[in-house]
């Protein structure tokens, strides 16, 4: 590498962590932007956002024993065709679902306590409107949902698009290292998960999403 582009590199860095240093607060206030936190009381169900298992499932499990709501709900989501191909071949013996239901039981949830969902979903938005749809069936007023912490804003969105004033929803934040950590932005997956997030709620707003995966 020549002396000149060693020399620009290093001036984009050293401008990259001043940039970092100034911007800090800046950045840690961008990301606790998107966390919610709304439990509230008791719920008909507590709904496990499909994604990250078992840490989801450990809150809903935990929100279960202390008796906030009688049954947990996982949604069926999308197999991608690799894992599809695992499942076929046997050497994963559970999809996406099963894991989550078997996480569940294991965390002390009975099998009867657990709905789970056919309709096979892809994306947050869609997931949301077939819980949403099972809730009215069902004649719910109230369900907690459990997600991963930067996710929490934009399920409360989408929650609130998907049912309204029909079915109240509280929200528990699942935090891990992006949400919990005092820097993300110096975690590669961090900021790509913050950045994954406001992209989302930009494509909300512009009603886009279903064009998105």
């Amino acid at each position: 590498m020549s002396r000149r582009r060693v020399l620009t590199l290093s001036i984009v860095l050293l401008a990259l962590v001043l940039g970092v240093s100034v911007h800090r607060p800046v950045f840690r206030a961008a990301g606790r932007a998107l966390v919610v936190e709304e439990r509230g009381g008791r719920a008909d169900a507590i709904v496990v956002v499909a994604g990250s298992t078992p840490s989801r499932e450990e809150v809903a499990a935990a929100l279960f024993r202390e008796g906030l709501a009688p049954q947990v709900l996982v949604s069926r989501q999308f197999v991608p065709s690799r894992v599809q191909r695992l499942l076929d071949l046997g050497i994963r013996p559970l999809d996406f679902q099963g894991e989550s239901v078997l996480a569940l039981e294991k965390l002390g949830v009975p099998r009867a306590a657990i709905i789970a969902l056919d309709q096979p979903v892809e994306i947050t938005e869609t997931e949301l409107r077939g819980v949403a749809a099972e809730a009215r069936a069902r004649g719910w007023r109230r369900v907690i949902l459990v997600t991963g912490a930067l996710h929490t804003r934009r399920v409360k969105v989408i929650w609130s698009r998907e049912a309204g004033s029909a079915v109240a929803a509280g929200i528990a934040a699942v935090d891990d290292e992006c949400s919990a950590g005092p820097a993300w932005w110096r975690l590669r997956r961090c900021g790509e998960a913050v950045l994954h997030e406001y992209l989302g709620l930009f494509a909300l707003y512009l009603h886009v999403s279903r064009l998105m995966r």
